[in-house]
C-alpha cells in the first residue's frame, strides 16, 4: 500500500500524516471530528483542549460500546457453531445406525 501524506485541519490546527487510507478518508474523519469539536466550543464555555478531550471520550465511549456488541455477536455465532457441530455429530451417528440397520435388511433379504 502506497504511503502518502495528507494535510488537514481540526480546532484550527494544522495537522499532516503519512497514512495508506485515502485523502478522501482522512478528510472525513477530520470533518467529523470537527463537527464534533464545534458542538462544544460553540457554546463558548469549554475551550478548545476540553472540547478535543471530550470528543475523545465521546469516540472512546462508542468504540467501547461497538466492542461489546461485536463480542455478544461472537458469543453468538460461537454457541451456533457449537450447536451446529453438534446437530451434525448427531446426524452422523444417525446416518451410521441408519447404514447398519440398511445392511442387516439387505442380509435378512437375501437369506
Amino acid at each position: 500500500m502506497e504511503k502518502k501524506t495528507v494535510r488537514f485541519y481540526v480546532g484550527g490546527t494544522e495537522f499532516r500524516i503519512v497514512t495508506g487510507d485515502s485523502e478522501e478518508f482522512i478528510r472525513s474523519l477530520a470533518d467529523e471530528t470537527q463537527e464534533r469539536i464545534s458542538k462544544y466550543t460553540d457554546s463558548g464555555k469549554v475551550t478548545g483542549y476540553q472540547a478535543a478531550v471530550l470528543t475523545a471520550m465521546e469516540y472512546a465511549e462508542e468504540n467501547r460500546r461497538k466492542e461489546s456488541i461485536l463480542n455478544n455477536i461472537k458469543d453468538q455465532l460461537k454457541s451456533y457453531l457449537d450447536d451446529a457441530a453438534r446437530i451434525k455429530a448427531e446426524r452422523d451417528r444417525y446416518k451410521e445406525e441408519y447404514d447398519k440397520l440398511l445392511a442387516q435388511t439387505k442380509q435378512k433379504g437375501e437369506e
